[in-house]
């Protein structure tokens, strides 16, 4: 009598789960089961129904929408390279947890760490614009060949795979060069001297006017007068997307 019971439980077991992943439709041969009809339903209407207690225009309805679904969901993962994959998660994941990720990264970030990161951002961004020849590319790849070897193989990387990464690099590598040469350098403490003296020339407000010649940048004009490209901006209504002309007259600290 037991051993017949526990069959029977057994088999009532089996019948669930079978009619849990009995299939009522195919989209594209890719199944889809009365277990996600029903979880599709429950979800739907709040757990007051499910799948079989819907009318045959309704089931139809539920069907499309599963089947749609699933068509997207299972084509992506076939033609999504694995690697890829593995970025999408892991950018999905951060936009879902973003803001504990904000926190956390509050917390166990130094200031050196978060300044950095701003700052990557902001050269990159600043360096796309910049022009990079092919000839300059390539001779980056043949002085640094060696560097490029798959390790796995052994073998050199072709130019046209590592192409991109030597690109930017070059390009960052020039904004960072234009950047330096227009800064103004001071050894010791004449600098800061000179930066305080500004400081209070331009609160002063009294105003000159400089009208802007050929090669000047606002950096430049900034460095000539002892003041911040802030501080410039500032003192004509400017912002960082302003562009300075020939001829132009800009508003600067009296000297």
């Amino acid at each position: 009598m037991k051993k017949r019971f526990a069959v029977s439980i057994l088999l009532i077991g089996m019948g669930v789960t079978f009619a849990a992943a009995k299939v009522i439709a195919t989209v594209n041969g890719y199944p889809v089961t009365l277990k996600e009809a029903n979880a599709f339903v429950k979800k739907a209407t709040r757990g007051r129904a499910n799948y079989s207690m819907l009318k045959k225009s309704d089931r139809q309805k539920v069907i499309k929408a599963i089947a749609t679904d699933k068509l997207i969901l299972e084509e992506a993962k076939q033609k999504v390279p694995a690697k890829i994959q593995k970025q999408l998660i892991l950018d999905f994941y951060v936009r879902k947890h973003m803001r504990e990720l904000m926190k956390k990264a509050e917390k166990s970030l130094s200031k050196r760490e978060k300044q950095m990161a701003i700052a990557d951002a902001w050269v990159r961004k600043e360096s796309t614009s910049i022009p990079v020849s092919d000839a300059e590319i390539e001779a980056v790849y043949k002085k640094n060949k060696r560097f490029f070897k798959n390790r796995k193989t052994g073998k050199i990387v072709p130019l046209e795979k590592v192409k991109p990464v030597i690109a930017m690099q070059l390009k960052q590598k020039k904004f960072v060069e234009k950047l330096m040469k227009d800064a103004k350098i001071e050894m010791g403490s004449k600098g800061l001297k000179s930066s305080a003296k500004s400081t209070k020339v331009s609160a002063s407000g009294k105003e000159g006017i400089y009208v802007v010649k050929s090669g000047d940048s606002l950096s430049k004009i900034a460095h000539h007068y002892g003041i911040s490209v802030k501080e410039l901006q500032q003192l004509n209504g400017m912002n960082n997307k302003s562009v300075i002309r020939v001829g132009e007259k800009l508003k600067v600290p009296a000297k």
